[in-house]
């Protein structure tokens, strides 16, 4: 089989139809923000954050290295395992995660929309519990279309509806948590009757927890500088600026989807190829991630001022500065995910890819909150594309250097 259809075949197959699935929120979001209000609307989004955040705490790095584990796993029966072991490490931590999440969300909401940031913030959370990651590591995009896709589409269309016709704005996250807990318990349910075997035990549990901080550790540091700016812009500016930042949050959130999605569809291309071939491969791969990321950066600034005024409003509409901003969070993020998941985590650089990050964080953070306090939205945005541009410097000398070593290395399997 050529590499050409077969690449076409996966990102196909990976991102069409999930790709629809994952802006299918976008049919709600004007219902929303015109029921919640300038406040509202900023604190869902504040929520969404502080979720994003748990979502990661509560993932424990499954979400990132799970496809890759899961690709390589021997057969069935050890992806089942695998599966198993990543239940009871979420499940634990969710049981931690969530009461917390509920506390911050309500000293963060406006007046009046605590119950839909804590709402939204749980939404967030709960994706953490998805099975999608388990069916990019099989290479199997039909799965996540029948139990998250096309349920998660018809969801939103019907929030939609509910909420215009009841005014109760908390019906939208509600929904999304519904989807998530219903699709996950049917494939979870069907895949464990098909392959029954031994849950883990308490003892195990040290080293399941280790198996994945690595990662889990990179991914805290990504989603904590990522949740910073909408909870600050909230909290430090007028309801009519934190609104116009929220929507231009979301457009990027929304955004994100499409290069992680790229990343999972490249995984087993990139992982079925071997040496000088792989690296010609994993090549490739960052060439369709900086184009993503540059396409990603003129759209939000070229379309998206118009694009969220003439949907959401005028009160609502994310300002041109802010999106030309957050079109370079896009494009590095875009490159990013490339390089540490395609290129670094495939070459066992898990550990550099961890430091880099936390080191980004460390520096990004505070600096997000002192710009955003001192120059507001357009400050906090500038921090976190200065945060997001040096998590991507700081891998670039090792991703060269995986590169220039697979560029001299033969180009077969290993017997």
């Amino acid at each position: 089989m050529s590499a050409a259809p077969s690449l076409r075949r996966r990102l196909l197959g990976f991102m069409l139809l999930p790709a629809i699935a994952a802006f299918s929120p976008i049919v709600a979001l004007p219902v929303v923000v015109r029921i919640a209000g300038d406040a509202g609307w900023a604190s869902a989004i504040a929520g969404e954050s502080i979720g994003t955040f748990a979502a990661i705490a509560i993932g424990w790095g499954w979400a990132t290295i799970g496809p890759a584990l899961i690709s390589i796993a021997a057969d069935d029966d050890e992806r089942a395992r695998l599966y198993r072991e990543s239940i009871v490490v979420r499940l634990l931590i969710a049981v931690v995660a969530l009461p917390a999440l509920g506390v911050v969300c309500w000293f963060i909401a406006s007046p009046g929309s605590e119950w839909l940031t804590i709402l939204m913030g749980a939404q967030g959370a709960l994706i953490a519990l998805s099975f999608t990651w388990f069916s990019a590591g099989v290479g199997d995009p039909r799965t996540i279309v029948i139990f998250d896709a096309v349920p998660r589409l018809v969801a939103n269309i019907a929030a939609a509806g509910l909420v215009l016709v009841t005014g109760v704005v908390v019906l939208y996250p509600l929904a999304g948590i519904a989807v998530t807990l219903i699709g996950t318990g049917i494939f979870t349910i069907r895949l464990l009757r098909r392959h029954p075997g031994p849950w883990p035990g308490r003892r195990d549990l040290p080293r399941l927890l280790r198996s994945t901080l690595p990662v889990a550790l990179n991914d805290a540091g990504l989603s904590g500088y990522s949740s910073v700016p909408a909870p600050v812009v909230n909290v430090t500016s007028p309801a009519s600026a934190a609104a116009g930042y929220a929507t231009a949050d979301k457009m990027l959130k929304l955004g994100q989807f499409i290069p992680m999605t790229l990343a999972n569809a490249l995984q087993s291309w990139i992982g079925e190829a071997h040496g000088a071939h792989r690296g010609r491969r994993m090549g490739i791969a960052l060439l369709l991630a900086a184009g993503t990321g540059l396409l990603g950066w003129a759209g939000l600034a070229l379309v998206g001022p118009w694009l969220t005024s003439a949907y959401l409003g005028a009160a609502a509409g994310a300002p041109f500065d802010i999106l030309l901003v957050m079109g370079l969070v896009f494009f590095f993020f875009s490159v990013r995910t490339a390089v540490a998941r395609l290129i670094l985590f495939p070459a066992g650089q898990a550990g550099p890819v961890m430091r880099a990050t936390l080191i980004a964080t460390v520096l990004g953070i505070p600096l997000m909150i002192g710009l955003g306090i001192a120059w507001g939205p357009v400050g906090a945005a500038l921090g976190y594309a200065f945060t997001e541009g040096a998590a991507t410097l700081l891998l670039a000398r090792r991703c060269l250097r995986v590169l220039r070593e697979l560029r001299h290395a033969p180009s077969e399997a290993p017997s």
